[in-house]
């Protein structure tokens, strides 16, 4: 197996994580995600229990790697050399403000010929406005671009194994944009999920989506640790319906409660998955 390198466009750090959300992780593929930001900034974006990430920093410590282009060689070279999986490296931009683009255009060539010879394959988050035309059709020479297709909702590169649909890219943006009056997202109704097709890695996915809303996902995390697919669909569909509940249950409160603190409290237990029941009758009976 070879490896590749591919860029994908992105303007911040969640719309990184949004996009390769969609990747299918292979069964035994290792993630090591690399960023200028340290793991408690990467906590409300991504799943840090399922991927390494390593954080871009003079500091000393466990998790960082030094901002040096020779630092970073190292590291790549010392991992490429074991297993497979694969890695996800933003910060390219301020890289390149520290390092100047031909370095770090070099170090690109320089990884994208040493990782054909691997059994992993990077994935590189690039801004384009921030380069001129020149530059960025350099690194996408070295790194071809992964372009998502808005109709299928998913990336297009036909190279690629890890093409997967995860049903939920407008509403999954929504969750990004769309916030309350304290900041917080606000619930959103994703797209169900079907059974036909349904594996554990697309139920990790909806489980992150929810989390990055604010939801209490626990009840159904430990249906992850289980081999029956049915029985993690059949738990996944009770969660779904709660969820349902409570993005009804939080459009009302929002637009109706006017009293601070009953409204705090009630967005809490809906954060919660909890007391929905309660909620229900005192807002929608009679």
């Amino acid at each position: 197996m070879s490896g590749r390198i591919y860029s994908i466009q992105a303007e911040n750090t969640s719309e990184f994580v949004e996009k390769i959300d969609r990747l299918d992780v292979p069964d035994g593929f290792n993630q090591i995600f690399i960023s200028r930001y340290p793991q408690s900034r990467l906590l409300d974006v991504l799943d840090i229990s399922s991927i390494r990430c390593y954080w871009l920093t003079t500091s000393q410590g466990v998790g960082t790697i030094e901002p040096s282009l020779e630092k970073i060689h190292h590291f790549l070279e010392s991992t490429l050399d074991n297993e497979q999986g694969w890695i996800f490296i933003e910060g390219l931009e301020w890289l390149t403000s520290v390092h100047g683009f031909e370095s770090v255009h070099s170090m690109i060539r320089t990884i994208s010929e040493r990782i054909a010879m691997s059994a992993w394959t990077v994935y590189l988050a690039i801004s384009l406005d921030s380069f001129d035309q020149r530059e960025s059709s350099r690194i996408i020479r070295e790194a071809p671009l992964f372009i998502p297709k808005e109709d299928h909702q998913q990336f297009s590169e036909s190279e690629s194994n890890s093409i997967q649909d995860d049903h939920s890219e407008r509403a999954n943006s929504s969750v990004e944009m769309d916030l309350t009056e304290d900041g917080t997202p606000k619930l959103v109704m994703l797209t169900r999920l079907p059974q036909t097709g349904f594996t554990k890695q697309i139920l990790q996915r909806r489980i992150l989506q929810w989390r990055r809303m604010g939801l209490d996902t626990a009840e159904i995390e430990s249906s992850l640790y289980t081999e029956d697919l049915d029985g993690m669909y059949a738990e996944y569909i009770q969660i779904e319906e709660k969820v349902r509940r409570a993005v009804e249950l939080e459009r009302y409160i929002v637009n109706e409660v006017n009293d601070a603190q009953e409204r705090t409290i009630a967005l809490f237990r809906i954060r919660q998955l909890t007391g929905l029941d309660d909620l229900e009758k005192r807002y929608f009976l009679d």
